[in-house]
């Protein structure tokens, strides 16, 4: 239920943060209070509710963990008179929900039978059928991407573009970062982005069987 008393409450908790300067401890205690207010309030919305049985707990938890991080590394984006704070923060779990799916339920791919990739929507995650042999390797995938053994996936980048590599690009989309958003950071088009992406899914695809074998 919309309670005016509560956004008045979030509005100033998240005000008074942003005038602390960023990193000093005033600033992380109002940011503290903040959140806390927040996961209290009753009124964070939950996206996909009924579906993922068995998932659906942790996966909310991983998008509103998120989504938490982000408003504390960026609440000075927040603008009271654009918006209460609830509404912001909904807005975010929407937005990060389907890479928090990703991330519980197998973040870049999953490995069927055959040992071929199969890239997943949203929907066929849903109704995905587990193999008891084939677990999925999220926590195992992210780890491998960010030590990088070999150096081959920050050596692997876009034509030109060395800051695009195929590292940075796979830890910003688990991250939650969209295809825009990096569009826009790095000044390449979407295009460019994903379809590099997706070719080197392919091209790392037995180098990824090979090390988690």
């Amino acid at each position: 239920m919309w309670n005016q008393q509560q956004d008045e409450k979030l509005r100033q908790l998240a005000t008074k943060a942003q005038q602390y300067p960023p990193k000093t401890r005033m600033r992380q205690i109002a940011l503290t209070k903040l959140v806390k207010a927040i996961r209290e309030s009753g009124q964070l919305c939950r996206p996909h509710r009924g579906k993922f049985i068995g998932f659906y707990e942790e996966i909310y938890d991983e998008a509103c963990n998120r989504v938490f991080l982000y408003l504390c590394q960026n609440i000075d984006k927040y603008d009271p008179k654009k918006g209460e704070v609830l509404q912001w923060v909904n807005f975010l779990i929407r937005k990060r929900f389907p890479d928090a799916i990703n991330s519980i339920l197998g973040t870049l791919a999953i490995f069927p039978e055959d040992s071929s990739i199969k890239r997943v929507s949203i929907d066929e995650l849903d109704q995905l059928k587990y193999h008891h042999n084939n677990p999925l390797l999220s926590s195992e995938l992210i780890a491998w991407i960010e030590s990088d053994p070999d150096g081959i996936f920050q050596e692997t980048y876009v034509t030109n573009h060395p800051e695009a590599n195929f590292k940075f690009l796979a830890l910003k989309r688990i991250e939650g970062y969209s295809w825009k958003d990096l569009e826009s950071n790095l000044g390449i088009s979407l295009k460019t982005l994903s379809g590099f992406h997706n070719r080197c899914l392919n091209k790392f695809s037995n180098q990824l069987k090979d090390y988690f074998d």
